[in-house]
Formats: structure tokens, sequence, C-alpha cells
């Protein structure tokens, strides 16, 4: 009885009913819109340096990390191979021999990071062709290098230009190159796009007088892969003076971005949370006014006040179940809108997210467990809520309702 008599009432007054769903529906899509958001850019900056640079983890000699010289360097074994191939998690591995040499052009000299890579499997495992500026990509041609963008503008050359290096090789050899510049390639990091070039795996052992030696091997992971479980997988099939390093050791400093993002997401949430809140609430109390003579009516022939509360809490209920199904189902053409269609930004707007390292675009995270929780979080914020017309409804008084 009490059930029906709730239903009915939601609907003797559509337009109420409707601006208290409505208010429930936009405080749940709202959430949901700036926490998937917030999220995309936790993930943009993940991408940008682990997913296309790092790795998750790498396979190094154990003394390369504390001492980055060609003196740390290992030649990779076949067994090493099979382990990371029998690993579900990993989605690709690739090669790299970095040092440091000094670059010049023309009359101006810069200190480089040299990074030689195994050409074909960066381009589809890291998509690094895709992050080229200017000129091309490794086309196999001997003597290749491209820089990064912010490297060509200090050295003003572009694609076409020659760069010259110089630098200490494998045992104390010397090593010294010229070099084709065939493209620009933007990292999204300052400080690699200021300072690095990108040989060819083959030319760089051979400047670098390290044959068949490499000093790392990046290991990327499949999506919702569990990075210590791979991590640690791995290390049980590797010889011991091996390491496996993961990226949250090798970059601090994006660790810390990272935790700065997720910082202000918090803060953003419950701040967002508090306004939502107040927003309900507001809607609550008109509502509950509106209807302070018809529960005094209520009251005056008999009815329990325990009734009462119990029709008005399930009134609570049903528009806030309501408005949360409403809110979570138009969450998906919003969010998934801008997941396919990402806020882009342009001019010094732009310039102020890559001078942070990160690309000047905003995603959308597509996560149905973050629907679920904003979701739930709101609708229970809606049933506690209502507890103002609960409380207007004790204090109502027998002798005023019957006058």
């Amino acid at each position: 009885m009490i059930s029906l008599l709730s239903w009915r009432n939601l609907w003797r007054n559509k337009r109420r009913t409707l601006i208290t769903v409505a208010s429930i529906l936009f405080a749940i899509v709202f959430a949901n819109t700036m926490d998937a958001l917030f999220l995309g850019v936790n993930q943009q900056m993940t991408d940008s340096m682990v997913g296309i640079y790092s790795g998750h983890f790498q396979i190094q000699q154990k003394d390369f990390w504390e001492d980055k010289s060609l003196h740390n360097t290992f030649s990779p074994t076949n067994e090493l191979f099979n382990t990371l191939e029998k690993q579900s998690a990993v989605k690709g591995y690739t090669q790299r021999l970095e040092s440091v040499a000094l670059a010049s052009a023309q009359n101006l000299t810069k200190g480089v990071l040299v990074v030689g890579i195994q050409t074909e499997k960066e381009k589809s495992i890291t998509n690094l062709a895709d992050k080229i500026q200017t000129g091309s990509y490794f086309h196999g041609n001997p003597g290749d290098a491209i820089i990064g963008k912010g490297l060509a503008q200090y050295l003003d050359i572009q694609p076409g230009d020659t760069l010259i290096m110089i630098g200490e090789g494998y045992h104390g050899a010397s090593a010294a190159g010229k070099y084709h510049i065939c493209g620009t390639i933007r990292m999204g990091s300052p400080d690699l796009d200021n300072n690095l070039v990108f040989l060819s795996m083959p030319d760089a052992q051979l400047v670098f007088a390290a044959h068949e030696r490499i000093t790392s091997i990046p290991v990327f992971l499949n999506e919702n892969a569990n990075q210590n479980l791979a991590k640690n997988a791995i290390e049980n099939g590797i010889a011991k003076e091996m390491a496996i390093l993961p990226w949250q050791k090798m970059m601090p400093m994006v660790t810390q971005s990272l935790g700065l993002v997720e910082a202000m997401r918090i803060i953003v949430i419950v701040m967002l949370y508090i306004l939502i809140s107040f927003s309900i609430l507001g809607t609550i109390i008109m509502m509950t006014n509106e209807r302070i003579r018809e529960f005094k009516v209520l009251l005056a022939v008999g009815m329990l006040k325990s009734k009462m509360m119990g029709m008005v809490l399930l009134e609570s209920l049903l528009l806030a179940v309501i408005g949360a199904i409403l809110g979570f189902l138009v969450s998906f053409p919003v969010v998934g809108y801008l997941h396919k269609y990402p806020i882009t930004f342009k001019g010094k707007a732009a310039e102020g997210w890559e001078s942070f390292g990160i690309d000047p675009v905003m995603p959308a995270i597509f996560d149905l467990s973050t629907f679920g929780f904003h979701t739930m979080i709101i609708l229970l914020l809606s049933i506690l809520l209502s507890a103002y017309a609960l409380n207007k409804i004790r204090h109502l008084k027998v002798v005023t309702s019957k006058r």
C-alpha cells in the first residue's frame, strides 16, 4: 500500500518529480564526465612516456642504471627472448643501445642522448613513426638519424642537413660519426625533445664499437596487464647479473606528475560532490516545503509518522534510482563522444601543456567501473539528503495539523 502510494505521489506533481530526477541525472553525468577527463589526462601522461619510450619496465645489466656506461652493456641470449615470448602479458619488446655524445652542426654544439633502436620493431610496438614532425622515419639507409624537435631548433638544422657526433665508445674506443638528418620527432617530453638523437641499431653499435651489445630491453605490456605479476614472472627466467627496473623508478618526475594529477582529481571530485549535494538538497527542500500542508493533512487524518516517513523515504529512493539509471545511460554517449573526439588545445594553452611534457589533448577514458562508482555515490547522497524531509515530518505536531 505504501509503495503504491509513493509511486502515485511522484506523478501527482510531474514538474517537481522531473526537476528532482533532472538534478540527479545531470549530477551523475557531470561527475562521470569530469572523472573520465581526469583519468584521460593521467593515461595520456603515462602513454606519452611509458607507452612510447621507456616501456613498463626495462631489462638491464645490474650496474647500468647507477653507472650509465657502455661497459655495463650485455649481449642478449635466446633464453632471455624465449622467456619474454612465453609471457602472455607482454605486448612486445625491443632492444636499445644508449649513450651520450657531443653533437655539432655548423658553429653550435650540444650534449645529446644517442639511442640506437630496432627501427622496424619500434615502428610496430611504440608507433614511433607517428611522432615524426618533419621529414620521414627511417628507411633503412645507413647513416640516417632522427633528432628531437627542440634539438633541431637549438642547432638550427632540419631534415637534409648533416649532424656530427663525437663521444666515447665501448672499452674506451673513440666514437665519431657524421649523420644525415632524415626527420625530427616530438616525444612529448621537453628533456627528450631537446637532447635526443635516434640512430638505427647497426649504426649505433658501429659508432660506439659495441658490436652485438645493448644497454636495455624495454618491455611493453598489454592493456590491463598486471605490471608486478609480469615483472616477477620474467625475473624468474633471467640471469642473476640482470635487473628489471619499473618505469616508476626510471622516471620519478613522471610518477610525481601523475600523483599531482591524481590529487587534483580527488580534490575536484570531492568539491563536485559537495556542489552536487547542495543542488540535490535544494531540490529536496523545495519539494518538502511544497508538501508541508499535505503532510499535515495526512497526520490529521490519523496516518502514523513512521508510515509517512517510510513513504517519503521510498519516494526519495524511487527518484534517486530513476535519476541514477538515466544518468548512467546518458553518461555513455557523452563520455563516448569525448573519447572519440577528445578536447584539443591550441595556441598558448597547447604550449602550456607541452611545457609539462603532455600532448595538448584531453581524451576521456570510457570505464564502466567509474560510471558505476559515481552513480552509486550520488545515489547514496540523494537518499541520505532525504533526511531533511524525514526530519520535517518528525517535528510535525498533531495539534497544529488538526487546525
